[in-house]
């Protein structure tokens, strides 16, 4: 047994925990807590359907690689709740200290080159600077939102979070745009079963919107 397959399953044996580690923690109406791993897989099919169904001018296979990578950290570093962010009670910086921690004691774990290569897919994505990244950054924005919604106004908590959260990032990659306003059709009947207002701010208008 070469040194490479020990390293594989002693990074296996972290990315299982993927399995176990919830997310929606502080989401106290959602009882139902789906993983990590959960979530990672659904981005990562919504990544390559989105691309060759809207025809994207992109990097399929390094978009999918990045969507089943962005998340790996959680593994160690556990998931923190966008919402904990929103209010103040936890920094974007501690949340960036403890991923990094996390990722780098990953590549230590893994292959040399596999290690590597991991540590690139998840500084890629957290950077967002390129076409694939921008990419599955806004469709894990979408992702997160539609599993609210497929679960029911039952779950949803703070409304000022839900309807504009993958605003920011799905105009840092207008194609995705057309997703977005579907989304929101899709969520104001909720809204309205909730009691909620629905407010001209959640809509997105893409003459008003795109710079």
């Amino acid at each position: 047994m070469t040194l490479e397959i020990k390293q594989l399953f002693d990074l296996f044996e972290t990315s299982e925990k993927l399995k176990v580690t919830k997310r929606w923690l502080n989401t106290k109406s959602m009882r139902e807590k789906e993983s990590s791993a959960d979530h990672s897989w659904n981005l990562a099919f919504l990544t390559f359907m989105t691309a060759e169904e809207l025809k994207l001018d992109i990097n399929v296979l390094k978009s999918v690689k990045i969507a089943l990578v962005h998340d790996l950290v959680e593994a160690l570093a556990g998931d923190t709740d966008y919402s904990l962010i929103a209010f103040g009670i936890k920094t974007s910086k501690e949340k960036r200290s403890m991923e990094l921690s996390a990722i780098q004691e990953i590549e230590k774990i893994a292959p040399k080159k596999s290690g590597h290569e991991l540590a690139e897919l998840w500084q890629e994505y957290e950077e967002g600077e390129t076409k694939e990244a921008k990419f599955v950054k806004a469709l894990d924005k979408i992702e997160g939102i539609n599993h609210m919604l497929c679960k029911g106004y039952k779950c949803f908590d703070h409304p000022e979070l839900i309807a504009p959260y993958p605003r920011k990032a799905v105009l840092d990659f207008p194609p995705l745009i057309p997703m977005y306003q579907e989304l929101l059709e899709r969520l104001k009947p909720e809204f309205e079963k909730k009691g909620w207002e629905w407010k001209q701010e959640y809509e997105i208008d893409i003459k008003d919107d795109i710079k």
